[in-house]
Protein backbone atom coordinates (compact mmCIF):
# COMPACT_ATOMS: atom_id res chain seq x y z
CA UNK A 1 0.00 0.00 0.00
CA UNK A 2 1.48 3.22 -1.31
CA UNK A 3 2.03 6.04 1.36
CA UNK A 4 -1.15 7.92 0.59
CA UNK A 5 -4.03 5.23 1.15
CA UNK A 6 -2.03 4.37 4.64
CA UNK A 7 -2.22 8.05 5.70
CA UNK A 8 -5.73 8.12 4.98
CA UNK A 9 -6.76 4.69 6.40
CA UNK A 10 -4.69 6.28 9.68
CA UNK A 11 -6.70 9.14 9.41
CA UNK A 12 -9.79 7.35 9.57
CA UNK A 13 -9.19 5.53 12.06
CA UNK A 14 -8.29 8.67 14.51
CA UNK A 15 -11.46 10.11 13.53
CA UNK A 16 -13.47 6.55 15.06
CA UNK A 17 -11.76 6.84 18.02
CA UNK A 18 -12.38 10.51 18.92
CA UNK A 19 -16.07 9.75 18.23
CA UNK A 20 -16.05 6.93 20.94
CA UNK A 21 -14.53 9.20 23.09
CA UNK A 22 -17.04 11.77 22.74
CA UNK A 23 -20.25 9.06 23.24
CA UNK A 24 -18.70 8.28 26.49
CA UNK A 25 -18.16 11.50 27.63
CA UNK A 26 -22.01 11.74 27.03
CA UNK A 27 -22.65 9.20 28.98
CA UNK A 28 -20.90 9.26 31.85
CA UNK A 29 -22.30 10.58 35.48
CA UNK A 30 -21.52 13.83 36.35
CA UNK A 31 -20.38 15.37 39.79
CA UNK A 32 -21.94 18.63 39.62
CA UNK A 33 -23.35 20.50 42.92
CA UNK A 34 -26.87 21.68 42.70
CA UNK A 35 -27.62 24.92 43.59
CA UNK A 36 -29.31 25.34 47.09
CA UNK A 37 -33.26 26.35 47.41
CA UNK A 38 -34.90 28.91 49.52
CA UNK A 39 -37.40 25.93 50.88
CA UNK A 40 -36.70 22.84 52.46
CA UNK A 41 -37.48 19.79 51.00
CA UNK A 42 -39.55 17.31 53.21
CA UNK A 43 -38.14 14.74 55.75
CA UNK A 44 -38.28 11.09 54.27
CA UNK A 45 -38.96 8.30 56.50
CA UNK A 46 -36.84 5.51 54.94
CA UNK A 47 -38.47 2.91 56.94
CA UNK A 48 -42.09 3.96 55.61
CA UNK A 49 -43.79 1.88 53.07
CA UNK A 50 -44.50 3.77 50.18
CA UNK A 51 -48.56 4.52 49.35
CA UNK A 52 -49.44 4.89 45.87
CA UNK A 53 -51.60 7.69 45.59
CA UNK A 54 -55.06 6.56 44.66
CA UNK A 55 -56.64 6.98 41.09
CA UNK A 56 -59.37 9.52 41.28
CA UNK A 57 -62.82 8.37 40.05
CA UNK A 58 -66.03 10.38 38.92
CA UNK A 59 -67.70 12.37 41.32
CA UNK A 60 -71.53 10.64 41.38
CA UNK A 61 -74.47 13.18 41.04
CA UNK A 62 -77.17 13.18 43.80
CA UNK A 63 -80.75 12.10 42.34
CA UNK A 64 -83.37 14.38 43.51
CA UNK A 65 -86.65 12.70 45.45
CA UNK A 66 -89.62 14.50 44.94
CA UNK A 67 -91.18 15.55 48.54
CA UNK A 68 -94.35 13.11 49.23
CA UNK A 69 -97.83 14.99 49.03
CA UNK A 70 -100.32 14.98 51.75
CA UNK A 71 -103.19 12.47 51.40
CA UNK A 72 -106.53 14.77 49.16
CA UNK A 73 -108.92 15.88 51.54
CA UNK A 74 -106.75 16.64 54.49
CA UNK A 75 -107.30 19.58 56.33
CA UNK A 76 -105.42 21.49 59.05
CA UNK A 77 -107.20 24.09 61.47
CA UNK A 78 -110.26 23.89 59.02
CA UNK A 79 -107.70 24.80 56.07
CA UNK A 80 -107.49 22.23 53.72
CA UNK A 81 -104.17 20.93 52.17
CA UNK A 82 -104.85 17.81 50.73
CA UNK A 83 -102.20 17.02 48.00
CA UNK A 84 -99.72 19.74 49.08
CA UNK A 85 -96.43 18.97 49.94
CA UNK A 86 -95.04 19.65 53.33
CA UNK A 87 -93.16 22.58 52.49
CA UNK A 88 -96.23 24.23 50.02
CA UNK A 89 -98.38 23.68 53.04
CA UNK A 90 -96.07 25.14 55.37
CA UNK A 91 -96.36 28.37 53.51
CA UNK A 92 -100.10 27.63 53.62
CA UNK A 93 -100.80 27.90 56.67
CA UNK A 94 -98.30 30.42 57.52
CA UNK A 95 -100.26 33.08 55.46
CA UNK A 96 -104.14 31.97 56.53
CA UNK A 97 -103.11 31.49 60.10
CA UNK A 98 -101.41 34.75 60.05
CA UNK A 99 -104.15 36.60 61.90
CA UNK A 100 -104.44 34.51 65.06
CA UNK A 101 -100.95 36.15 65.97
CA UNK A 102 -102.49 39.21 65.82
CA UNK A 103 -102.95 40.98 68.95
CA UNK A 104 -106.77 40.57 70.94
CA UNK A 105 -108.77 43.14 71.69
CA UNK A 106 -110.73 42.12 75.59
CA UNK A 107 -112.99 44.68 76.92
CA UNK A 108 -114.77 44.44 80.25
CA UNK A 109 -117.12 47.21 82.05
CA UNK A 110 -115.84 50.31 80.71
CA UNK A 111 -112.39 49.26 80.74
CA UNK A 112 -109.97 47.68 77.62
CA UNK A 113 -106.65 45.99 76.77
CA UNK A 114 -104.74 44.65 74.07
CA UNK A 115 -103.16 41.01 74.87
CA UNK A 116 -100.36 40.82 72.61
CA UNK A 117 -99.50 37.09 71.57
CA UNK A 118 -95.87 37.53 72.42
CA UNK A 119 -97.36 38.44 76.16
CA UNK A 120 -98.56 35.13 77.14
CA UNK A 121 -96.06 33.53 74.88
CA UNK A 122 -98.35 32.33 72.17
CA UNK A 123 -97.02 30.23 69.54
CA UNK A 124 -98.70 27.99 66.58
CA UNK A 125 -97.26 24.34 66.63
CA UNK A 126 -96.71 24.08 62.55
CA UNK A 127 -94.68 20.99 62.74
CA UNK A 128 -96.70 18.93 65.32
CA UNK A 129 -99.54 19.94 62.84
CA UNK A 130 -97.88 18.75 59.56
CA UNK A 131 -96.37 15.87 61.53
CA UNK A 132 -100.01 14.79 62.07
CA UNK A 133 -101.06 15.59 58.73
CA UNK A 134 -98.01 13.02 57.24
CA UNK A 135 -99.63 10.34 58.76
CA UNK A 136 -103.08 11.42 58.25
CA UNK A 137 -105.54 9.28 55.73
CA UNK A 138 -107.79 10.46 53.16
CA UNK A 139 -110.32 13.03 54.54
CA UNK A 140 -108.66 14.01 57.87
CA UNK A 141 -108.91 17.11 59.76
CA UNK A 142 -106.12 17.59 62.03
CA UNK A 143 -107.00 20.65 64.73
CA UNK A 144 -105.23 23.73 65.16
CA UNK A 145 -102.56 23.33 67.98
CA UNK A 146 -101.59 26.18 69.77
CA UNK A 147 -99.42 27.00 73.15
CA UNK A 148 -99.53 29.50 75.46
CA UNK A 149 -99.02 30.29 78.97
CA UNK A 150 -102.30 30.21 80.85
CA UNK A 151 -100.63 30.99 84.11
CA UNK A 152 -99.81 34.47 82.20
CA UNK A 153 -102.93 35.04 80.88
CA UNK A 154 -104.97 34.70 84.27
CA UNK A 155 -102.53 37.65 85.61
CA UNK A 156 -103.29 39.95 82.87
CA UNK A 157 -107.23 39.08 83.57
CA UNK A 158 -106.78 39.68 87.29
CA UNK A 159 -104.44 43.31 86.85
CA UNK A 160 -108.34 44.16 84.27
CA UNK A 161 -110.66 42.86 86.98
CA UNK A 162 -109.07 45.06 89.99
CA UNK A 163 -109.94 47.75 87.39
CA UNK A 164 -113.43 47.08 87.14
CA UNK A 165 -114.87 44.92 89.59
CA UNK A 166 -117.68 46.74 91.43
CA UNK A 167 -117.73 46.05 95.57
CA UNK A 168 -120.19 44.37 97.03
CA UNK A 169 -123.14 46.04 99.39
CA UNK A 170 -125.45 43.76 101.98
CA UNK A 171 -128.88 43.98 103.10
CA UNK A 172 -131.47 42.08 104.55
CA UNK A 173 -134.59 41.45 103.55
CA UNK A 174 -137.15 39.77 105.90
CA UNK A 175 -139.98 37.86 104.29
CA UNK A 176 -143.94 37.75 105.42
CA UNK A 177 -143.12 33.87 106.67
CA UNK A 178 -142.21 33.89 110.18
CA UNK A 179 -138.75 35.21 110.97
CA UNK A 180 -137.79 34.29 107.41
CA UNK A 181 -134.79 36.35 106.67
CA UNK A 182 -132.27 36.28 103.71
CA UNK A 183 -128.67 38.55 102.60
CA UNK A 184 -129.15 40.68 99.38
CA UNK A 185 -126.18 41.67 97.44
CA UNK A 186 -126.29 44.97 95.15
CA UNK A 187 -122.78 45.20 93.24
CA UNK A 188 -120.52 42.41 93.53
CA UNK A 189 -119.63 42.22 90.24
CA UNK A 190 -116.38 41.18 88.68
CA UNK A 191 -114.86 38.97 85.81
CA UNK A 192 -115.53 35.57 86.41
CA UNK A 193 -112.04 34.43 85.89
CA UNK A 194 -112.32 30.55 84.93
CA UNK A 195 -115.09 31.82 82.10
CA UNK A 196 -113.25 34.27 80.96
CA UNK A 197 -110.17 31.97 79.71
CA UNK A 198 -112.79 29.66 78.29
CA UNK A 199 -114.00 32.79 75.97
CA UNK A 200 -110.48 34.06 75.16
CA UNK A 201 -109.05 30.72 74.28
CA UNK A 202 -111.64 30.12 72.18
CA UNK A 203 -111.08 33.33 70.19
CA UNK A 204 -107.77 32.62 69.88
CA UNK A 205 -108.49 29.22 68.04
CA UNK A 206 -111.25 30.61 65.74
CA UNK A 207 -109.84 31.59 62.41
CA UNK A 208 -111.04 34.66 60.41
CA UNK A 209 -113.39 35.65 63.83
CA UNK A 210 -112.89 39.18 65.05
CA UNK A 211 -109.93 40.21 66.95
CA UNK A 212 -111.99 41.83 70.00
CA UNK A 213 -113.67 39.86 73.53
CA UNK A 214 -116.33 41.26 75.18
CA UNK A 215 -115.91 40.19 79.07
CA UNK A 216 -119.42 40.64 81.22
CA UNK A 217 -118.92 41.01 84.86
CA UNK A 218 -120.93 38.28 86.82
CA UNK A 219 -122.30 38.53 90.29
CA UNK A 220 -119.21 37.31 92.41
CA UNK A 221 -119.20 34.07 94.14
CA UNK A 222 -117.08 32.56 97.67
CA UNK A 223 -115.47 34.74 99.97
CA UNK A 224 -114.85 37.94 98.23
CA UNK A 225 -119.29 37.84 97.79
CA UNK A 226 -120.55 36.93 101.46
CA UNK A 227 -121.21 39.91 104.21
CA UNK A 228 -119.52 40.53 107.23
CA UNK A 229 -119.44 37.51 109.76
CA UNK A 230 -120.74 39.76 112.20
CA UNK A 231 -123.73 40.75 109.76
CA UNK A 232 -124.93 36.60 109.90
CA UNK A 233 -124.03 36.64 113.85
CA UNK A 234 -126.65 39.80 114.52
CA UNK A 235 -129.19 38.20 112.38
CA UNK A 236 -129.08 34.78 113.68
CA UNK A 237 -129.32 36.17 117.14
CA UNK A 238 -132.35 38.60 116.21
CA UNK A 239 -134.24 35.50 115.10
CA UNK A 240 -133.54 33.23 117.64
CA UNK A 241 -134.32 36.15 120.19
CA UNK A 242 -137.85 36.18 118.60
CA UNK A 243 -138.19 32.37 119.32
CA UNK A 244 -140.26 31.56 123.04
CA UNK A 245 -137.94 28.53 123.39
CA UNK A 246 -134.27 27.94 122.95
CA UNK A 247 -132.41 27.39 119.72
CA UNK A 248 -128.55 26.54 119.33
CA UNK A 249 -126.73 26.75 115.93
CA UNK A 250 -123.22 26.12 115.19
CA UNK A 251 -121.83 27.27 111.17
CA UNK A 252 -118.70 26.26 109.82
CA UNK A 253 -117.17 27.28 107.35
CA UNK A 254 -115.33 24.34 104.99
CA UNK A 255 -113.62 26.08 102.61
CA UNK A 256 -111.68 28.39 104.97
CA UNK A 257 -111.65 25.84 108.06
CA UNK A 258 -113.46 28.51 110.57
CA UNK A 259 -116.13 28.75 112.69
CA UNK A 260 -118.55 31.63 111.06
CA UNK A 261 -121.37 32.18 113.48
CA UNK A 262 -123.04 30.18 116.66
CA UNK A 263 -126.00 30.74 118.94
CA UNK A 264 -125.91 28.60 121.68
CA UNK A 265 -123.26 25.97 120.49
CA UNK A 266 -122.65 24.11 124.12
CA UNK A 267 -125.79 23.86 125.03
CA UNK A 268 -127.13 20.20 125.62
CA UNK A 269 -130.12 19.03 123.47
CA UNK A 270 -131.77 15.85 123.18
CA UNK A 271 -130.48 14.12 120.45
CA UNK A 272 -133.32 12.61 118.83
CA UNK A 273 -131.91 10.46 115.37
CA UNK A 274 -129.20 13.24 114.82
CA UNK A 275 -127.52 10.74 116.59
CA UNK A 276 -127.87 8.14 113.77
CA UNK A 277 -124.58 9.78 111.85
CA UNK A 278 -122.54 8.84 114.61
CA UNK A 279 -124.14 5.39 115.05
CA UNK A 280 -123.12 5.10 111.53
CA UNK A 281 -119.56 6.62 111.79
CA UNK A 282 -119.17 4.15 114.76
CA UNK A 283 -120.30 0.73 112.33
CA UNK A 284 -117.83 1.78 109.84
CA UNK A 285 -115.38 1.79 112.62
CA UNK A 286 -115.97 -1.08 114.03
CA UNK A 287 -117.03 -3.32 110.75
CA UNK A 288 -114.78 -3.87 108.29
CA UNK A 289 -117.13 -4.31 105.97
CA UNK A 290 -121.60 -4.90 105.57
CA UNK A 291 -123.25 -7.94 105.03
CA UNK A 292 -126.55 -7.30 102.81
CA UNK A 293 -128.40 -7.14 105.85
CA UNK A 294 -126.41 -4.74 107.40
CA UNK A 295 -126.26 -2.68 104.66
CA UNK A 296 -129.71 -2.52 104.33
CA UNK A 297 -130.02 -1.43 108.16
CA UNK A 298 -127.54 1.39 107.37
CA UNK A 299 -129.94 2.69 104.65
CA UNK A 300 -133.46 2.30 106.00
CA UNK A 301 -131.70 3.76 109.42
CA UNK A 302 -130.54 7.03 107.59
CA UNK A 303 -133.10 7.39 104.40
CA UNK A 304 -136.09 6.63 106.39
CA UNK A 305 -134.72 7.05 109.89
CA UNK A 306 -135.87 3.93 111.22
CA UNK A 307 -135.11 3.42 115.16
CA UNK A 308 -134.58 -0.61 114.91
CA UNK A 309 -132.38 -0.27 112.18
CA UNK A 310 -129.99 2.05 114.33
CA UNK A 311 -130.45 -0.63 117.14
CA UNK A 312 -129.29 -3.43 115.07
CA UNK A 313 -126.30 -1.10 113.77
CA UNK A 314 -125.27 -0.82 117.46
CA UNK A 315 -125.23 -4.42 118.04
CA UNK A 316 -123.47 -5.72 114.85
CA UNK A 317 -120.70 -2.83 116.32
CA UNK A 318 -120.02 -5.17 118.85
CA UNK A 319 -120.67 -8.37 116.79
CA UNK A 320 -124.00 -8.83 118.40
CA UNK A 321 -127.50 -9.27 117.99
CA UNK A 322 -130.92 -7.74 120.20
CA UNK A 323 -131.31 -4.86 121.96
CA UNK A 324 -128.96 -6.27 125.24
CA UNK A 325 -126.22 -6.24 122.56
CA UNK A 326 -127.50 -2.91 121.19
CA UNK A 327 -126.84 -0.94 125.43
CA UNK A 328 -123.52 -2.54 124.81
CA UNK A 329 -123.05 -1.00 121.14
CA UNK A 330 -124.34 1.94 121.92
CA UNK A 331 -122.09 2.80 125.75
CA UNK A 332 -119.15 1.30 123.68
CA UNK A 333 -119.95 3.82 120.90
CA UNK A 334 -120.30 7.14 123.83
CA UNK A 335 -117.21 6.24 125.17
CA UNK A 336 -115.27 6.23 121.76
CA UNK A 337 -117.14 9.44 120.91
CA UNK A 338 -115.94 10.85 124.76
CA UNK A 339 -112.77 9.96 123.63
CA UNK A 340 -112.45 11.86 120.26
CA UNK A 341 -113.14 14.94 122.48
CA UNK A 342 -117.13 14.72 122.21
CA UNK A 343 -118.17 13.86 126.12
CA UNK A 344 -121.44 15.62 125.55
CA UNK A 345 -122.35 13.38 122.12
CA UNK A 346 -123.76 9.72 123.81
CA UNK A 347 -126.44 7.21 123.65
CA UNK A 348 -126.81 4.72 126.56
CA UNK A 349 -130.56 3.40 125.61
CA UNK A 350 -131.20 2.09 122.25
CA UNK A 351 -134.38 3.61 120.56
CA UNK A 352 -137.91 2.28 122.00
CA UNK A 353 -135.60 0.42 124.64
CA UNK A 354 -137.37 1.57 127.60
CA UNK A 355 -140.04 -1.20 127.86
CA UNK A 356 -137.31 -3.68 127.43
CA UNK A 357 -135.01 -2.44 129.57
CA UNK A 358 -137.85 -1.68 132.60
CA UNK A 359 -139.50 -5.63 131.71
CA UNK A 360 -135.34 -7.54 132.00
CA UNK A 361 -134.65 -5.03 135.06
CA UNK A 362 -131.49 -4.04 133.41
CA UNK A 363 -129.15 -1.40 134.38
CA UNK A 364 -127.70 1.32 132.13
CA UNK A 365 -125.59 4.07 132.24
CA UNK A 366 -126.90 7.85 132.53
CA UNK A 367 -125.10 10.76 131.98
CA UNK A 368 -125.36 13.82 134.66
CA UNK A 369 -128.61 15.05 135.22
CA UNK A 370 -127.57 18.53 133.33
CA UNK A 371 -125.20 18.60 130.45
CA UNK A 372 -123.46 21.35 128.52
CA UNK A 373 -124.02 25.06 129.31
CA UNK A 374 -126.88 27.59 129.69
CA UNK A 375 -129.44 27.90 128.30
CA UNK A 376 -130.45 24.19 129.28
CA UNK A 377 -133.06 22.36 127.81
CA UNK A 378 -134.50 19.13 129.12
CA UNK A 379 -132.25 17.38 127.02
CA UNK A 380 -132.88 14.17 128.94
CA UNK A 381 -129.76 11.69 130.59
CA UNK A 382 -129.60 8.91 127.90
CA UNK A 383 -129.50 10.40 124.51
CA UNK A 384 -127.79 14.12 123.79
CA UNK A 385 -125.46 16.12 122.06
CA UNK A 386 -124.77 19.89 121.16
CA UNK A 387 -124.88 21.78 117.78
CA UNK A 388 -120.66 22.39 118.26
CA UNK A 389 -120.06 18.76 118.62
CA UNK A 390 -122.30 17.07 116.20
CA UNK A 391 -121.65 19.69 113.52
CA UNK A 392 -117.58 18.81 114.19
CA UNK A 393 -118.53 15.09 113.69
CA UNK A 394 -119.23 16.09 110.18
CA UNK A 395 -116.05 18.53 109.94
CA UNK A 396 -114.19 15.61 110.82
CA UNK A 397 -116.04 13.17 107.92
CA UNK A 398 -115.77 15.48 105.45
CA UNK A 399 -111.66 15.78 106.56
CA UNK A 400 -111.26 11.87 106.34
CA UNK A 401 -112.93 11.65 103.04
CA UNK A 402 -110.38 14.34 101.62
CA UNK A 403 -107.57 12.26 103.08
CA UNK A 404 -107.02 14.07 106.47
CA UNK A 405 -108.17 14.71 109.72
CA UNK A 406 -108.59 13.18 113.49
CA UNK A 407 -110.54 10.02 111.81
CA UNK A 408 -107.81 8.83 109.69
CA UNK A 409 -104.99 9.46 112.59
CA UNK A 410 -107.41 7.20 115.09
CA UNK A 411 -108.89 4.57 113.27
CA UNK A 412 -106.50 4.14 110.12
CA UNK A 413 -106.66 0.35 110.09
CA UNK A 414 -110.50 0.93 109.32
CA UNK A 415 -111.17 4.30 107.99
CA UNK A 416 -110.34 5.61 104.66
CA UNK A 417 -111.08 8.33 102.39
CA UNK A 418 -113.31 5.64 100.31
CA UNK A 419 -115.34 4.83 103.11
CA UNK A 420 -115.96 8.31 105.06
CA UNK A 421 -117.49 9.37 101.54
CA UNK A 422 -119.63 6.38 101.29
CA UNK A 423 -120.89 7.90 104.73
CA UNK A 424 -121.43 11.25 102.89
CA UNK A 425 -123.27 9.54 99.70
CA UNK A 426 -125.30 7.71 102.52
CA UNK A 427 -126.17 10.90 104.31
CA UNK A 428 -127.25 12.54 100.78
CA UNK A 429 -130.27 10.07 100.34
CA UNK A 430 -131.76 11.33 103.45
CA UNK A 431 -135.56 11.38 102.82
CA UNK A 432 -136.45 14.38 104.74
CA UNK A 433 -136.70 17.55 102.38
CA UNK A 434 -138.84 19.63 104.97
CA UNK A 435 -136.16 20.78 107.44
CA UNK A 436 -132.93 22.01 106.63
CA UNK A 437 -133.44 21.05 102.81
CA UNK A 438 -136.77 23.40 102.79
CA UNK A 439 -134.96 26.09 102.94
CA UNK A 440 -132.50 25.76 100.07
CA UNK A 441 -132.79 25.87 96.18
CA UNK A 442 -134.04 22.85 94.42
CA UNK A 443 -131.22 20.88 93.34
CA UNK A 444 -127.99 21.50 96.34
CA UNK A 445 -126.69 18.42 97.31
CA UNK A 446 -126.94 17.98 101.13
CA UNK A 447 -125.48 15.50 103.43
CA UNK A 448 -127.41 15.75 106.55
CA UNK A 449 -129.45 14.07 109.52
CA UNK A 450 -132.41 15.32 110.86
CA UNK A 451 -134.28 13.74 114.39
CA UNK A 452 -137.31 15.35 116.37
CA UNK A 453 -139.51 14.67 119.20
CA UNK A 454 -142.13 16.35 120.89
CA UNK A 455 -140.08 19.83 122.37
CA UNK A 456 -137.35 19.60 120.04
CA UNK A 457 -136.27 19.27 116.42
CA UNK A 458 -132.98 19.64 114.47
CA UNK A 459 -131.37 19.00 111.56
CA UNK A 460 -127.47 18.72 110.86
CA UNK A 461 -125.93 18.39 107.60
CA UNK A 462 -122.97 19.37 105.06
CA UNK A 463 -124.26 22.04 102.09
CA UNK A 464 -122.48 22.09 99.12
CA UNK A 465 -123.22 25.31 97.61
CA UNK A 466 -122.28 27.59 94.66
CA UNK A 467 -120.72 30.31 97.00
CA UNK A 468 -118.78 27.59 99.04
CA UNK A 469 -119.12 24.21 101.32
CA UNK A 470 -120.07 24.54 104.99
CA UNK A 471 -121.60 22.63 108.11
CA UNK A 472 -124.72 23.73 109.69
CA UNK A 473 -125.99 22.52 112.56
CA UNK A 474 -129.37 23.74 113.83
CA UNK A 475 -131.52 22.47 116.75
CA UNK A 476 -135.06 24.00 118.01
CA UNK A 477 -136.48 23.76 121.78
CA UNK A 478 -139.78 24.80 123.13
CA UNK A 479 -141.12 23.43 126.20
CA UNK A 480 -144.27 21.98 126.79
CA UNK A 481 -146.21 22.86 129.86
CA UNK A 482 -148.68 20.82 131.25
CA UNK A 483 -151.80 19.94 129.60
CA UNK A 484 -150.26 21.70 126.37
CA UNK A 485 -150.27 20.20 123.12
CA UNK A 486 -147.00 20.11 121.25
CA UNK A 487 -145.68 22.88 118.94
CA UNK A 488 -147.03 21.83 116.00
CA UNK A 489 -144.89 20.29 113.81
CA UNK A 490 -144.96 22.32 110.47
CA UNK A 491 -143.87 25.68 113.06
CA UNK A 492 -140.62 23.37 114.07
CA UNK A 493 -140.15 22.53 110.61
CA UNK A 494 -140.35 25.83 109.08
CA UNK A 495 -138.02 27.44 111.67
CA UNK A 496 -135.62 24.75 111.21
CA UNK A 497 -135.89 25.91 107.23
CA UNK A 498 -135.95 30.19 108.11
CA UNK A 499 -132.79 29.48 110.08
CA UNK A 500 -131.04 27.24 106.57
CA UNK A 501 -132.41 29.99 104.67
CA UNK A 502 -130.63 32.66 105.96
CA UNK A 503 -127.14 30.68 106.13
CA UNK A 504 -127.53 29.43 102.63
CA UNK A 505 -128.07 33.30 101.84
CA UNK A 506 -124.98 34.23 103.61
CA UNK A 507 -123.17 31.92 101.34
CA UNK A 508 -124.79 32.74 98.45
CA UNK A 509 -126.50 36.13 98.50
CA UNK A 510 -129.79 36.87 96.48
CA UNK A 511 -128.68 39.55 94.05
CA UNK A 512 -130.63 43.07 93.94
CA UNK A 513 -133.08 43.03 90.74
Amino acid sequence: MDHGKRAHALLLRILFLMALAALAACSAPTSATLAPTSEALPTIDATATAVPSPVPTPTSVPTVTPEPRLAEGVYIAGIEVGGLTPTEARQDLATRLAPLLQPLDIRAGDREILLRPEEIGMRIDVDAMLDAARAAPTGERVPLQIEYDEDKLRAALAALNEEVSVPAQFSVITETKTISRSFVMEGGLSIDIESAIQQIDDRLRSVGAPRRVTLTLAPQRGPAARPDPQMLQDQLEAMTDSWRGVIGIYVYDLTNNEVVAAVNPDTAFAAASTIKMPIMLNAYINLPDFTEKQQAALRTMIVESDNLAANALLAASVGGVGTEDAIVGAERMSAMLANLGFPETFQYVPFEAQDYIKLMKLKVRAGPARGGKPPYTEAGRYLRTTPREMATLYVEVDRCARGEGLLLERFDDMLTPERCQEMLDNLAQNGDNRRLVAGLPEGVRVEHKSGWIDDMQADVGIVRSPGGDYVVAIYVYRPIASGDAPVPDRIMMSTIAAFSRLVYTYFNPLIAS
